[in-house]
C-alpha cells in the first residue's frame, strides 16, 4: 500500500511541475482578448462533453502534413 501512496506523491509532483512548465509558457504568449475568449469556449465546451476531438492522424490528414 505504501508503494502506491508513493506513486501517487510522485505523480502529484509531476503533474505540479507540468503545471508549472506550462503557466511558465503561456505567460510568455501574449493572446489577443478574442483568442483567449475562444480558448474558454473549448474548454467549457470540453468540459461539458461537447468539444469534438480528432487523433493526431486526423489532424496530420486535414493539415496536409
Amino acid at each position: 500500500m505504501s508503494e502506491a501512496i508513493e506513486l501517487l506523491k510522485e505523480i502529484k509532483k509531476k503533474l505540479e511541475e507540468i503545471d508549472e512548465k506550462i503557466e511558465n509558457f503561456m505567460g510568455f504568449c501574449e493572446l489577443s482578448e478574442k483568442e483567449l475568449e475562444m480558448i474558454d469556449k473549448d474548454i467549457e465546451a470540453y468540459e461539458k462533453g461537447e468539444l469534438e476531438l480528432i487523433d493526431i492522424e486526423e489532424a496530420k490528414r486535414i493539415l496536409n502534413v
